[in-house]
């Protein structure tokens, strides 16, 4: 048996896979008018929980965001209209024009490793939180492995179950 012919069949469904792969791109190509795919079905949001099951579907990440201190906040997110304020005890994340359902939940997740005061080694924090879903109010305290109050890094997800995702049975 030749070599290729001992290739082809210990590889015969991957090469299969690969000619219908082909030959569909091949049959778009030739058959899709041009233009025919464009900015207007490939927006953001075009494909949303509510056009999904529901049912199939148990949430959906309503917004995100990175928060880095480094002696000043630095914030990745999902929305512009982010906001972190520090209060007595902690920092409270807001969405200034942005408000999730009740049954809506944050997930918080501190810095992993926190500097340690007079010294470059390190140990790792948490948080305690309270979120005010309808308001798009997150209290966040950021703790040392003392307890006492530590500012420091967390990224925060907002998850809310989708409509139907709750049924039973």
């Amino acid at each position: 048996m030749t070599p290729l012919l001992a290739y082809a069949r210990r590889n015969a469904i991957a090469l299969l896979a690969l000619f219908i792969a082909l030959g569909g791109t091949g049959y778009a190509a030739a058959n899709l008018p041009a233009g025919s795919v464009g900015k207007q079905q490939l927006q953001n949001h075009a494909i949303d929980p509510v056009k999904l099951n529901p049912t199939t579907i148990g949430a959906s990440m309503r917004a995100w965001a990175n928060v880095a201190w480094d002696g000043a906040w630095r914030v990745q997110a999902s929305s512009k209209d982010i906001r972190i304020t520090r209060i007595a005890l902690g920092e409270v994340v807001s969405w200034k024009h942005t408000r999730f359902a009740r049954n809506c939940m944050a997930s918080v997740t501190p810095e992993r490793n926190v500097p340690l005061p007079g010294g470059s080694s390190s140990a790792e924090g948490y948080v305690t939180t309270s979120f005010d879903a309808p308001d798009g109010h997150l209290e966040i305290d950021g703790m040392s492995p003392s307890g006492s109050h530590q500012v420091q890094g967390f990224s925060v997800l907002i998850v809310c179950p989708s409509p139907g995702s709750q049924k039973v049975g």
